[in-house]
């Protein structure tokens, strides 16, 4: 093996001499940006129907009211279903449950006796993915008016809170990776068992990943409960989370890295021998995995014995392949040993473009399945952290590309120092290696933006909800009356079923009489009648089914006196 000339500071590249520094400079500094603009993670299960419907009036009182999510839905300590009357008084009779077992429903009964009025049904819930949801269903028994409410409405979670919760899975996220490059020393690179760098960048991983974890244990509650950071330590909320699946699984990760502590302070030491056991922390690295999968969107995507393994293996292969480019850049490459470059460099490589190939092939299936829709793909957030996602990585594939050929490179550098002990070619073989270091540098930093990305993105509902969310936002149109006024049509929510109209007049006066249709000419539905109440100084709300959505025509007759008679009509495009 030959050893490359010595050489002085002033030749050694700027670049090269500590890579480490800039690379976390750089990484926080665009992470910081990210989360100073992102916005507080919206709900995650969606509300598909409640008895009785939002916006509804009813004869007389319901004896409960139920609420259908389209997943599984946890109430503990944190979650809630009240009912209350106009004047903020409770009105129900027990806490809220799951009727029959089925954890996608909450109920609430009432007390009996219950008069004529407004009622609204105020709820929070924590979805299957560990996102809260809240919202508020109203309806009216008998006459009177009615404020409509907001069903699995977002801004539920503090907004310092939540850019925190994206930080602490960013740890984890790198620590994993810091942790995971100790592959290279366990399996290909004996030598860095007596690395000081290689063995500081696995401990460190460790540490990363076990106080990431404890972070969103501890985050959870607060998260959950929509409170500030002062609660980050308040037991009752740790208390609730600790008996979720989500504490669970955050517990064993903790439990886990415990075992890993003792593999890894039986095999990073400078005598240590290989030994079979060590294949252990590949065992453990797999329940580290499961519990990211777990307890993130995977769990909610049917079917979850496909979505799980996939996303395990989606982990997994991001932390053989960026652990192992923070081992190269901070401990590998730094060495210059000629003869582990080569030893190391090749293999390495090979075990890099399987693992891009099993996390691209992951990714694609975990995108499509949370994109679920192409009109998601660029007008949701969550589509465009995948499309970001997606292009950061396809930069990453391009310089791994270029340091496949450099590793190449390299190896032919080396035959041919070996064969022929030449300054020139040594000197070739040295600005090799550092041009595989910047190129290494440049992919590993991309990588961890990703993770960046990866952050932020579990913590965002998935594209078709997102949409679903977006849909049920109420719909508006003005419909010219005179001159100087007109009709604002409200349609509430903003799909088809049975929604809730409102009709206010601009100038605020109150006509003889009001009425409205609605026809829906492509379907050949309508007219169909609107009866509509005055709610207040120009303000009039009525209730319809509209079966189907697509484009609906609302007809107004505003009668002034008999003789002053005035129609218009508008359009809205309901989902």
């Amino acid at each position: 093996m030959t050893t490359p000339p010595n050489r002085s500071a002033k030749n050694t590249p700027r670049f090269g001499r500590d890579p480490g520094k800039r690379l976390l400079l750089l990484v926080g500094a665009l992470l910081g940006a990210g989360l100073l603009f992102a916005a507080p993670a919206l709900a995650h299960a969606s509300v598909v129907t409640s008895s009785p419907v939002d916006g509804s009036r009813l004869q007389a009182a319901p004896h409960t009211v139920t609420i259908t999510f389209d997943e599984s839905v946890g109430l503990g300590n944190l979650g809630y279903l009240h009912v209350t009357d106009q004047s903020g008084k409770r009105v129900d009779a027990r806490n809220a449950y799951h009727p029959s077992g089925d954890g996608t429903k909450i109920a609430d009964e009432l007390t009996s006796g219950l008069g004529d009025g407004t009622y609204t049904a105020s709820f929070r819930i924590v979805s299957a993915d560990s996102h809260p949801v809240a919202g508020t269903i109203r309806f009216v028994v008998g006459n009177g008016p009615l404020v409509r409410g907001s069903v699995g409405s977002g801004g539920t979670v503090d907004h310092t809170t939540s850019a925190a919760f994206d930080v602490a899975r960013w740890i984890s996220y790198a620590g994993l990776a810091g942790a995971g490059g100790a592959w290279l020393i366990l399996l290909l690179w004996a030598p860095g068992r007596d690395d000081r760098r290689a063995r500081r960048l696995a401990w460190g991983g460790w540490g990363a990943l076990g106080f990431g974890g404890a972070l969103e244990l501890l985050l959870q509650g607060p998260y959950s409960a929509g409170a500030g950071l002062g609660k980050l330590f308040d037991w009752s909320l740790l208390d609730d989370t600790l008996h979720t699946t989500y504490g669970e699984l955050h517990s064993l990760r903790l439990l886990l890295l415990g075992v890993l502590a003792v593999i890894f302070a039986r095999s990073l030491q400078a005598d240590a021998e290989p030994a079979r056991w060590e294949w252990a922390a590949g065992v453990v690295g797999v329940g580290v995995a499961w519990t990211f999968s777990a307890a993130g969107h995977p769990a909610t995507t049917s079917p979850d014995w496909v979505s799980i393994p996939i996303d395990m293996l989606h982990v997994l292969s991001m932390a053989v392949w960026l652990g192992g480019l923070l081992m190269l850049v901070f401990a590998v490459l730094p060495r210059r040993e000629p003869g582990e470059l080569h030893d190391v460099l090749p293999r390495f490589s090979t075990v890099a473009f399987v693992s891009v190939t099993v996390l691209a092939a992951s990714g694609v299936y975990a995108a499509l399945r949370g994109i679920g829709t192409v009109d998601a793909i660029f007008t949701t957030t969550y589509g465009w952290l995948v499309v970001a996602k997606v292009s950061l990585l396809a930069a990453i594939v391009a310089v791994a590309q270029l340091s496949r050929r450099l590793v190449q490179r390299r190896t032919v550098a080396y035959a041919m120092t070996a064969a022929a002990l030449e300054d020139d070619v040594e000197v070739a073989d040295d600005i090799a290696t550092e041009r595989l270091r910047r190129a290494v540098f440049v992919e590993a930093l991309i990588a961890l933006v990703v993770l960046g990305v990866a952050s932020v993105l579990v913590s965002e509902p998935r594209g078709k909800e997102a949409l679903t969310a977006s849909y049920r936002s109420p719909v508006s149109a003005d419909a010219p009356l005179t001159s100087n006024s007109s009709i604002k049509v409200t349609v509430a929510p903003g799909t088809h079923g049975p929604v809730t109209l409102t009709a206010a007049l601009s100038d605020g006066s109150s006509p003889k009489a009001i009425t409205a249709t609605a026809t829906q000419n492509h379907a050949q539905i309508g007219p169909l009648p609107i009866t509509l109440r005055r709610e207040g100084a120009g303000v009039y709300d009525g209730s319809v089914t509209l079966p189907v959505g697509g484009r609906w025509e609302f007809d107004f007759v505003v009668t002034r006196s008999a003789l002053d008679a005035t129609t218009t009509d508008a359009v809205l495009t309901l989902h």
